[in-house]
C-alpha cells in the first residue's frame, strides 16, 4: 500500500456538483436506468453526456431535499480525486435490476451506496476510499440510520460502487450471494 494522504471531504452541493469526476457526473445508471441503457445500446453515452449531467443535477437537488446529504467529493490538494453517492434505494431505481435479495427499505433505516469511486488511479491504495467510506458511515450514524448496503463487484477494482474486497476489509458482510458477480453486502452502523 502506498503512503496515506490527507484529504478534504465535502458534501455534494449545488456549488460543487461540477467537481464530481467526469466519469460519474453524467452517469445516471442508478437514477435513470432505462435512458442510460438505451443510450449505451445506441453507443450514444458521449452524445448524451450533457443531458445526463442535467439529470444527475436534478437528481441531487430532489434527493437532497427529500433525503438530505446524498453525496461526497474527496479533494486532494484542491483537486477532486474521489466521489460517493448514496440514498435510500427508492431514489435509485436500478437497484431492482440485480438478481438478489431485496435491498433494505427506507423504514428499516437502510441507505444504499450507488457509487464510491476513487477516480484518480494514482490516488488508489492511499486510504482515500476508506476515509470516504468512514465519512459516509459517520454521517449516516449521526442521522440515526441503521445500515449501509451496496452491490460490490468481485475481483474488479473498476466497479463504480467499489470492489467487494474493499468493503469486506472495512467491516461489510455478505447479505446475499444470489448474484455471484455482485453480492449484496451490508455494514451495520
Amino acid at each position: 500500500m502506498s503512503e496515506e494522504v490527507e484529504v478534504d471531504i465535502e458534501d455534494v452541493t449545488e456549488s460543487n456538483l461540477k467537481d464530481i469526476p467526469a466519469s460519474c457526473r453524467g452517469c445516471v445508471y442508478w437514477e435513470c436506468p432505462e435512458e442510460f441503457d438505451k443510450a449505451k445500446q445506441e453507443n450514444a453515452l458521449v452524445q448524451k453526456q450533457w443531458e445526463f449531467e442535467q439529470k444527475k443535477h436534478e437528481w441531487f437537488i430532489k434527493t437532497k431535499q427529500e433525503f438530505g446529504t446524498c453525496g461526497k467529493i474527496v479533494y486532494y490538494e484542491g483537486k477532486p480525486v474521489a466521489y460517493a453517492q448514496y440514498a435510500h434505494a427508492d431514489f435509485l431505481p436500478n437497484v431492482k435490476a440485480y438478481n438478489s435479495a431485496a435491498v433494505g427499505k427506507r423504514e428499516q433505516g437502510v441507505v444504499f451506496i450507488s457509487c464510491l469511486y476513487v477516480s484518480d488511479k494514482t490516488m488508489r491504495g492511499r486510504g482515500i476510499g476508506e476515509a470516504l467510506l468512514k465519512s459516509i458511515a459517520d454521517e449516516l450514524t449521526s442521522r440515526e440510520f441503521k445500515s449501509i448496503e451496496t452491490f460490490a463487484r468481485r475481483g474488479n477494482p473498476e466497479n463504480p460502487s467499489g470492489p467487494l474486497e474493499f468493503y469486506i476489509r472495512n467491516g461489510f458482510i455478505i447479505k446475499d450471494n444470489s448474484n455471484p458477480e455482485y453480492p449484496l453486502i451490508t455494514l451495520y452502523l
